[in-house]
Parts: structure tokens; sequence; C-alpha cells
């Protein structure tokens, strides 16, 4: 008898996976590195849900990386240091802020976005003001850009970080998303608050823009032009080229059949060290679902509602985060991939590995201009 194409083997059903390696819901977390004495204890009475007690850990891991390191930076350029120093001074900055702190950061200040964690609202206000021109996000304008047109624009037209016109296993067709996302957004998102009559919205961007480029030039002028590329402008481009990759990679399934529902635009990444380190970001179906749903509860949610993704045709994978999965659609590895699919329902009726494969290139085609909802936006 000959043996089964991989193609024709079935996939993994996700209720006959050892409990071992279901390992996002074990008790351990790795957002932070480190409690800080005295402070962290101190500054717990601010938050507003004590489930944000790692946002405020590491919140306070940053500063204690990013002051002294940001002065060093600085610092060595001031005081006439040779050029090799100041340039490996530089890199070595950087070398350590995007392993230990930039996912975390950026995963922290999403979820913060959605639900403040402080109960002052000038505390709330530094993560996006203060914080994020360190990590090269420009000041005040990622809750607009992420809760509000992101979110309610869902990956559709307006939203001008949607990936549904490009051909999404397309290397040319991410560097036209690349540079819409990363060079652009100093007009398209000022467009998009007039487009959608956000006004007071547009002020708040503007201000902020202004405040960012301003600081910027000031530092880059009156202080060291080689100590602010460092610190913020080679971030600058960095992050958001990082952030423009994960928007894409959660977004790099969707229906163009179904484009509206919540569950056939994005796909869920779970059981994946990137949710221990990255505040459960792998759960994005739920996201989109329910953007207000608290970080700490979205493996239980997925556990009490695998039926509503199961019935919906949701895309979920196993051990894989979407920078991983990512990098399988762009390398034209699809069977790879499906290799990490999980079935949610029974053994019974799980597809396989070749169905899976046609589903998600199918899901990789150009939404059509004008595609109307075919069944509502799931919730």
């Amino acid at each position: 008898m000959s043996p089964l194409s991989p193609a024709s083997v079935k996939v993994k059903v996700l209720g006959k996976i050892p409990t071992s390696e279901r390992t996002d819901l074990n008790d351990f977390r790795n957002e932070y590195h480190f409690r800080t004495p005295l402070l962290s204890d101190r500054l717990s009475v601010a938050l507003k849900d004590q489930r944000d007690e790692p946002m405020l850990h590491l919140i306070l891991n940053i500063v204690e990386y990013v002051a002294p390191g940001s002065l060093l930076v600085y610092a060595v350029n001031l005081l006439g240091c040779s050029a090799l120093v100041r340039h490996v001074t530089g890199i070595a900055y950087i070398a350590l802020l995007v392993p230990l702190f930039l996912d975390r950061f950026i995963l922290m200040m999403h979820y913060s976005a959605h639900r403040s964690i402080f109960h002052n609202e000038l505390m709330n206000e530094v993560v996006v003001w203060l914080f994020a021109p360190f990590f090269g996000v420009p000041c005040g304008c990622y809750r607009l850009h992420h809760c509000i047109m992101h979110h309610i624009e869902n990956n559709h037209e307006l939203d001008i970080s949607s990936t549904e016109q490009y051909q999404r296993d397309s290397w040319p067709d991410f560097a036209r998303y690349w540079f819409g996302f990363v060079v652009l957004i100093w007009v398209e998102l000022p467009l998009y608050c007039m487009k959608s009559k956000r006004w007071e919205w547009l002020g708040k961007l503007v201000s902020g823009l202004v405040t960012y480029a301003g600081f910027l030039y000031l530092m880059a002028t009156c202080v060291s032009f080689t100590a602010t590329a460092y610190v913020f402008l080679v971030t600058y481009v960095f992050t958001m080229s990082a952030m423009a990759w994960g928007n894409w990679c959660q977004h790099v399934f969707v229906n163009p059949e179904n484009s509206h529902s919540n569950y056939q635009l994005t796909f869920n990444c779970i059981d994946t060290p990137a949710n221990k380190r990255c505040f459960n970001d792998g759960y994005h179906v739920i996201h989109h679902v329910n953007a207000r749903l608290h970080w700490s509860e979205l493996p239980e949610y997925f556990q009490k509602h695998q039926d509503k993704h199961d019935d919906n045709s949701a895309l979920t994978f196993h051990g894989i985060d979407f920078f991983e999965a990512g990098v399988l659609v762009m390398t034209k590895q699809l069977p790879k991939l499906a290799e990490y699919y999980v079935h949610l329902g029974t053994e019974e009726t799980a597809p396989t590995k070749g169905q899976i494969v046609e589903r998600m290139q199918s899901w990789l085609k150009p939404v059509p201009a004008g595609v109307q909802n075919v069944s509502g936006k799931a919730e």
C-alpha cells in the first residue's frame, strides 16, 4: 500500500495536542525582565487593573535601559570621542534595545492604547508622547493610527494600513505597502482625518508630528546629529518597518469573498513564545472581534469560543508566530505553514493539509474594490 502524499494527510486537531504543548494556558509570563525594587510596589497602586503589573515592570525596565543608554550615546558624541567609539556605542545601544524591548514595548503601547492602564491620564499619555519616540514612533499618533483608523475601518478602504488591495505573497506589493506605511504616513494619516472628518484627532496628530519633527531637528542640529540618528532616526526606520511587516503578516490572509468578517480578515497564532513576551498578541481574530478584551483573558476566551472560530472558518496556527508565518508565506512555503495549522473541530471534520494550502492561497489574493459584506461582521 503506497504511503499518503503530504497534501492528503489531515491537519492536527487542537483537542489532541498534549497539555504540555498548550503553553498559553500556563501562568509563566515574559513581558518584562525583572521587578524594580521599591518602585514596582509603590507605583502598582496607580494601576487601574492589577493584571497590568507586567506593563508597569516593563515601563520601569525601559527607563532603566533607555535613560542611561541614550545619554551615553549623546555623551560619547559631545565629549569628542573617536568616530569608531561613537558609532560602536550607537550600534550597541540599538543592538540591545531591539531584542530586549522593541516588540514588548510596541505591544504594551498597543494594549494600553485600547485600555488605559493608569488612573492618572498624564501617566497614560507618557507612553505615547515620551516613551514612543525612543522606539521610533512619532509622538501621540499611535492611538489614532491603530485604535481609531485601523480598528474602526477594520482593514478596509479608508484604513491606510489595509492589506486588502495587495497580492499578499508578493515582495513588490509588500515594498509598496512598506513605503506607504513608513514614508507616506506623514501625508496619508492627516488626509484620513480629513476624509473621515475627525478634526479633533487631526489637531492632536499635527501637534504630535510637529513636536516630534521639531524635537528631532533641534537635537540633530543643536546637540548631535550622529547621536540623534542612532537614538531616534534609525529607530524610526527600524520600528516603522517592523510594524509594517507585523501588520502585513497579521492581515496576510484575507478572504476576498468575505473580507468584512473579523474571522476571515486575520488569523490566530497560539502557544508560541511570542505570546508570552508580547501580551498574547497572537489572538488577533479575537482582538478584532473585541478589541477591549483584556490581554490576559485572550487564551481563555479562545478556549471558550473555539466553535465560533471553527464555524466561521478562522485560520489558527499552533507553535508559530505572525512574523514566522509571514516569512513562510512570502517564501512560498504554504505546505510547511500548513503543518502548523490546527483544526478546532473534531478529527472526523479535520481538513487535509492540501485543502488548507488551497484556502490559504485563495486568501492571499487582492480583495476587489467595492466588494460587499457577505455575512456581516461576526459580532
